[in-house]
């Protein structure tokens, strides 16, 4: 694995860890904030399963 591609796959795990602990933390705080995200997303055109 060359070092650009482990540097690439590194950054994209620590994304979507920040990315599903973002998730929880909106969850935690406020359920209907993250139903707005999750439709937000839909819009955008990332399926979201609930």
């Amino acid at each position: 694995m060359s070092r650009g591609l482990r540097i690439l796959v590194y950054v994209a795990g620590a994304a979507a860890l920040g990315f599903v602990t973002a998730w929880t933390f909106l969850a935690y705080l406020n359920p209907d904030r993250v139903v707005d995200f999750a439709t937000l997303l839909q819009m955008c055109g990332i399926p979201i399963a609930r």
